[in-house]
C-alpha cells in the first residue's frame, strides 16, 4: 500500500556527504579560529604567553580549503547541476584568499576570512542539500 505522505529525498552520495561535511567543517573551524581566538587571547593573557599560531595558518588552511571546495562542488554540479553553490563558494573563497594574502589590517584580515568561511560554509551545505530526489518508479 503506498504511502501518502511525501518521499523524502534520498542521501547525497557518501563521497558527496563526506567532502561537504569536511568543507563545512573546515569552514567552521577556520571561523572559530577567527573569531574565538582572539577573544580568548584578549580575556586570558596567560593563553597569548603559551599559544602562538603560526603565521603560516592561513596559507595552510586556505590549500586545505580550495582543492577540498572546487572538487566537492565539481561532484556536486556534476549531479545536480545548479551553478548557484559553485558561485557563493568561489566568492568564500576569494575573501579567504583576500584575508590570508592580500590584507595587511589584522581587522580586516579577521573580517574578511570570517565572511567568507561562513560563506564558504553555506555553499557546501546548498551543495549537500541541492542533490537531485530520487524519482519514484
Amino acid at each position: 500500500m503506498p504511502s501518502s505522505s511525501p518521499a523524502l529525498p534520498p542521501a547525497p552520495p557518501r563521497r558527496q556527504r563526506l567532502l561537504d561535511g569536511f568543507a563545512v567543517t573546515a569552514s567552521m573551524l577556520c571561523l572559530i579560529h577567527c573569531l574565538v581566538l582572539p577573544i580568548l587571547l584578549i580575556a586570558l593573557p596567560v593563553l597569548a604567553t603559551m599559544l602562538i599560531v603560526p603565521e603560516e595558518f592561513h596559507t595552510i588552511a586556505f590549500a586545505i580549503a580550495m582543492p577540498t571546495s572546487v572538487l566537492a562542488m565539481a561532484s556536486g554540479h556534476a549531479r545536480h547541476l545548479r551553478v548557484g553553490p559553485a558561485m557563493l563558494a568561489g566568492a568564500g573563497l576569494i575573501l579567504l584568499g583576500a584575508g590570508a594574502f592580500a590584507v595587511d589590517s589584522e581587522t580586516v584580515e579577521r573580517i574578511a576570512t570570517s565572511i567568507g568561511a561562513v560563506t564558504l560554509a553555506v555553499a557546501h551545505i546548498l551543495n549537500w542539500r541541492a542533490q537531485p530526489a530520487k524519482t519514484a518508479g
